[in-house]
C-alpha cells in the first residue's frame, strides 16, 4: 500500500498564533491588528535586528525603533530593575534570552529615559519564533505598562506600614481582640501595652475574652455592648491587673472596629489620682498671684487657672476648665514651637519662652511663659504649672521698631522700577499707608514668550504682609517659568498660598498677559478691583473684571482664564488697588472709580510714569494730606506702535 502523506500546513505566524497567510477578522492583515493594540509587541531576527516595533511598544517606551545592536538595548532604552537603580543587563533583557530560546512571562522592568523621564513599570513577556523547520529564527516580546498598578501597591504597602508604626507607637497601653462565635480573642497589642506588663500580656495572646474577665461581669458586659452597640464606652474604676497582680486606678475605654474587632485602651490613673488631691492645696497658694497660672494634667487638660487668668484672658474658669490651652493660641507660632514646647516638658525639664496668645476677644497679648513638669515619687510626669507674665505694651514697642526694620528692607529689595520693554511704557508706584506695604506689581516674562503684567493687594500691614507680598512675588515668578495661561497660574499659585495663609488673611490679585507681537491680551483676577482698558485718549474701551475669589480662601479654587482681547497701538491699561478709590475726603466721600478714570483721561497723552504721578497727588490733594489709611498703588502699561503686519 502506497504510503498517505499528511499534507503541510503554512507555519503559525510567531506574533499573532495563527498559520501565515490566513485571513484575519474583517480581512485585517497580522501588522495592522498588531499596530492597533494597546499592549507594545515588538519584534527581532535572531541576530537582534528589529523586525517590528508597534506605536504602543513606543509610546510605553518613549523611544521607537533604533538600529542598536542587542548589546545596546539596555542603554538605548533605558532598563533597570524594579529598585530603579541597577541596569538591566541587555542579555537578560526578555527579548534577548527569547533568541537563545528561552520563554519568559510576567518580567517587572522599570524603564527610565530622556522620553520617559518620570520612569515607567512595564510588566515583559517574551517568546522565541520557530520557522517551520522548527529553527529559532528570531523572538517576540509583549509589553504592558504597569505604572498605576506598581503606585497603588506601593501606597498600600505604605499606608500599612504607617499603620503598624502608628498602632505600635500609641503611647498608651491598646489591645486589640477580634469576635470568635460568641466570644473574643485577644489578637495584638502594643509596646505600651508590653511596657504596661512587663511583657506579661504575651502569655495571653489568644486566649478568650471571657476566660480572662470571668470574675468580672462588668468588664463583659461593657465588652460585650460595645460591640453590640457599635459605639465607644469609658469606664473608670480600681481593680485588679490579670497580668501583675496589681490594684490600679485605671481608665478603660472600649471602641468598636467593624467588622469584628474591639480595640481596648488602658489608662493608669492611680498616681494622677493622688496627684490631683495635692494641686487642690496648690491652687489655693496661688489664687492671689498677679500672673496667670494654669495647671493641666499631662495630656494638656486644664484643671485650673487662678483669678488673674480671667482678668487677662477674658475666659472664665467654667468656660475653659477640661479644655486644651490651645485655646489660646494666636496662630503666630509655627508647629515646630509647639513640638519644642512638648518635647522639653514631657521630658521632665522646665520650658522658659515667650510667647503670643489671642484672648477671648480675639485680642492679641504677649506673655513670657513658664512651664513646669510636676512629677509623682516614680518620677512620671503628673501635670503642669504654667505661669504667663503679661509683658504686652514691652513687647509692642519693640515689635514695632523690629517690624519696621524688617519690613522696609523687605520692599527696598522687592521694589524697583518698572523694567523698560521695547514697544511698551510702562510704570508703577506704591505709596504705603504705613512704612511697609502688603501692595505689589510686577512685570514678568512668562514661558510662552509673552508679558505678564500683575497686581495684588495682601490684607493688612507691616511685616506680615511684606513677607506674605515677597512670598506671593516669589512663587508666581516660580510658577511662570513652566506655565503662561493667567488661569492656570492663579489656580496654582492659590494652592501654594493656602498653606502660608491664616484664616484672617487672603491676596486680592490681577494677572494680564499680553502678547505683543499679536496684539492680543487675556486675564484672570482673584477679587480685585478690575484693570480698565482705554483708548490713547483716555475713554474706557473695556473692562477687566475680577473672575474669581480672593487667593487663600478655598484650596480647591479654580480659576478660569479670559477670552483673547484685541487692543490697539497706544491703548493703556490701567492698574490699581483698592487704596484709591476708598481713599476718603474730610466730608466721608470715597475717591471712586470715577474720579480716577476721569484723572488719568485728563492726563492720557503723558508717559506712563507721570500719569501714576498725578494720579497719586489726585488721591491725596482729595484727601486733603489726611492721614493715609491704606496702600495707594498703581500700574499703567501702554501699548506702542502696532507692526505693520497688524
Amino acid at each position: 500500500m502506497k504510503k498517505q502523506t499528511k499534507p503541510k500546513v503554512a507555519p503559525p505566524d510567531p506574533v499573532v498564533g495563527k498559520p501565515a497567510g490566513v485571513v484575519g477578522i474583517c480581512d485585517l492583515d497580522a501588522e495592522t491588528v498588531l499596530g492597533s493594540l494597546g499592549e507594545g509587541v515588538i519584534v527581532a531576527d535572531r541576530e537582534g535586528r528589529f523586525q517590528y516595533f508597534n506605536a504602543a511598544a513606543q509610546t510605553i517606551l518613549g523611544i521607537g525603533l533604533q538600529n542598536v545592536s542587542a548589546g545596546e538595548w539596555s542603554s538605548t532604552y533605558g532598563c533597570y530593575y524594579p529598585d530603579r537603580i541597577t541596569p538591566f543587563p541587555s542579555e537578560r533583557l526578555p527579548l534577548a534570552r527569547a533568541l537563545q530560546g528561552d520563554e519568559i512571562s510576567g518580567e517587572i522592568i522599570y524603564i527610565k529615559n530622556p522620553q520617559r523621564p518620570e520612569g515607567v513599570y512595564i510588566d515583559v513577556s517574551a517568546r522565541p519564533i520557530h520557522d517551520w523547520d522548527g529553527r529559532l529564527t528570531g523572538g517576540s516580546v509583549v509589553l504592558r505598562d504597569i505604572t498605576a498598578t506598581v503606585k497603588i501597591e506601593e501606597a498600600q504597602r505604605r499606608s500599612e506600614e504607617r499603620i503598624k508604626a502608628q498602632f505600635s507607637g500609641i503611647p498608651i497601653p491598646t489591645y486589640v481582640w477580634q469576635r470568635q462565635g460568641d466570644d473574643f480573642v485577644l489578637v495584638d497589642y502594643n509596646r505600651a501595652a508590653s511596657r504596661f506588663t512587663s511583657g506579661r500580656i504575651e502569655a495571653f495572646l489568644g486566649k478568650k475574652f471571657k476566660e480572662i474577665f470571668a470574675d468580672e461581669p462588668d468588664t463583659r458586659e461593657d465588652f460585650q455592648r460595645c460591640h453590640r452597640e457599635k459605639t465607644t464606652i469609658r469606664r473608670e474604676k480600681f481593680t485588679r491587673l490579670k497580668t501583675t497582680g496589681e490594684w490600679k486606678n485605671m481608665i478603660w475605654d472600649y471602641s468598636h472596629v467593624p467588622p469584628d474587632l474591639v480595640v481596648m485602651h488602658i489608662q493608669d490613673v492611680t498616681e494622677r489620682k493622688k496627684a490631683e488631691e495635692e494641686l487642690k492645696k496648690l491652687s489655693n497658694a496661688v489664687e492671689q498671684t498677679a500672673d496667670s497660672v494654669i495647671i493641666t494634667d499631662r495630656s494638656g487638660r486644664i484643671e485650673y487657672v487662678n483669678p488673674a487668668f480671667g482678668d487677662t484672658t477674658g475666659y472664665t474658669k467654667d468656660e475653659v476648665m477640661g479644655k486644651d490651652p490651645g485655646l489660646l493660641k494666636s496662630g503666630r507660632h509655627d508647629p515646630a514651637f509647639y513640638e519644642n514646647l512638648w518635647r522639653t516638658i514631657r521630658q521632665g525639664k522646665t520650658f522658659r519662652g515667650t510667647i503670643i496668645n489671642r484672648k477671648k476677644t480675639g485680642e492679641l497679648y504677649w506673655s513670657e511663659q513658664t512651664i513646669t513638669p510636676m512629677k509623682d515619687d516614680s518620677g512620671e510626669v503628673t501635670h503642669f504649672v504654667s505661669v504667663l507674665k503679661d509683658i504686652t505694651l514691652l513687647r509692642e514697642k519693640q515689635e514695632r521698631e523690629f517690624q519696621m526694620r524688617i519690613a522696609q528692607a523687605v520692599q527696598r529689595r522687592l521694589v524697583k522700577d518698572a523694567p523698560s520693554i521695547p514697544g511698551f511704557d510702562i510704570a508703577g508706584a506704591i505709596h504705603s499707608a504705613v512704612e511697609t506695604s502688603g501692595d505689589f506689581f510686577d512685570i514678568i516674562p512668562l514661558s510662552d514668550g509673552t508679558l505678564g503684567l500683575v497686581i495684588f493687594d495682601v490684607i493688612g500691614h507691616g511685616i506680615g504682609s511684606a513677607l506674605i507680598m515677597a512670598g506671593t512675588r516669589a512663587y508666581l515668578r516660580a510658577l511662570a517659568r513652566t506655565e503662561s495661561d493667567p488661569g492656570v497660574l492663579l489656580t496654582r499659585l492659590n494652592r501654594e498660598l493656602i498653606g502660608d495663609l491664616d484664616d484672617e488673611q487672603y491676596v486680592t490679585l490681577a494677572l494680564v498677559r499680553i502678547d505683543p507681537r499679536r496684539f492680543i491680551l487675556d486675564y484672570a483676577s482673584a477679587g480685585h478691583v478690575p484693570v480698565y482698558h482705554l483708548r490713547p485718549s483716555g475713554v474706557v474701551a473695556g473692562v477687566l473684571e475680577s473672575t474669581g475669589i480672593p487667593l487663600g480662601i478655598q484650596p480647591d479654587l479654580e480659576f478660569e482664564t479670559s477670552g483673547r482681547l484685541k487692543f490697539r497701538s497706544r491703548d493703556m491699561l490701567l492698574f490699581i488697588t483698592d487704596g484709591i478709590l476708598e481713599a476718603e475726603s474730610a466730608r466721608g466721600e470715597s475717591f471712586g472709580i470715577g474720579r480716577t478714570l476721569a484723572t488719568v483721561k485728563r492726563r492720557s497723552s503723558l508717559p506712563a510714569r507721570e500719569i501714576v504721578d498725578h494720579l497719586y497727588r489726585a488721591v491725596r490733594r482729595f484727601s486733603q494730606e489726611g492721614d493715609q489709611v491704606d496702600d495707594l498703588t498703581a500700574l499703567v502699561c501702554k501699548m506702542g506702535p502696532l507692526s505693520a503686519e497688524n
